[in-house]
């Protein structure tokens, strides 16, 4: 793994896992910085090294179709081990704050799993993306309740985060035949758009200090 950090501007490169792995990174620790995370799909093994630490951990969990999807749903400022399983259509994880095992039927198979805090509680809501008819599909934490909201365009590539700094994700969509980024504000329900990168570009969208 190459990266370059944003408060020296330095690059620093870090050996982790194998060239079959899945990158996995996440704050596990609590600590407010990412850890270099993989997940094995051939023996279903998570590979972590908290940044607080430095010491890398393993941890069974999961199945070889897997997709790892950490997140922190408990709320305790840690990100929990979890995973969706597509031919069940199912989010599995592991709660950081007392070890138990949560399983959450959600959305349907062929969606793109996109975990996340939507509402702003602390906790990271189920939520899938269906590019068949360019909805989202969310389960907010703290209403239990859930909601569809169609946004974006099947060929569009998802990038959901927090645009407007009110602590809660905004669902938001790339298109690659245009490098139009297009957000939907939480914080006024309005649309706003920015014209970043061209075709064959992989969206990476972050918090960037400038």
């Amino acid at each position: 793994m190459v990266g370059n950090k944003s408060s020296d501007g330095t690059y620093y490169s870090t050996s982790l896992g194998t060239s079959t792995d899945i990158p996995a990174p996440a704050d596990f620790d609590g600590d407010g910085r990412t850890d270099l995370a993989v997940w094995r799909p051939s023996t279903y093994v998570w590979y972590i090294t908290p940044s607080s630490t430095g010491t890398t951990t393993t941890t069974g969990y999961g199945a070889s179709s897997d997709v790892p999807k950490p997140a922190d749903f408990d709320g305790d400022g840690k990100a929990d081990i979890a995973l969706w399983r597509d031919s069940n259509h199912t989010f599995y994880s592991t709660n950081s704050s007392n070890g138990s095992a949560l399983t959450n039927s959600f959305g349907a198979t062929g969606d793109t799993p996109t975990p996340a805090d939507f509402d702003g509680d602390g906790k990271a809501d189920l939520a899938t993306w269906r590019s068949s008819n360019a909805t989202w599909y969310i389960k907010p934490s703290s209403t239990g309740i859930d909601f569809s909201t169609q946004y974006g365009a099947s060929a569009d590539e998802i990038v959901p985060n927090d645009y407007d700094g009110d602590a809660k994700v905004d669902i938001a969509v790339w298109r690659p035949s245009t490098g139009v980024w297009w957000i939907l504000q939480s914080t006024s329900s309005s649309t706003r758009n920015e014209t970043w990168g061209t075709s064959g570009d992989i969206p990476v969208p972050a918090f960037y200090r400038r």
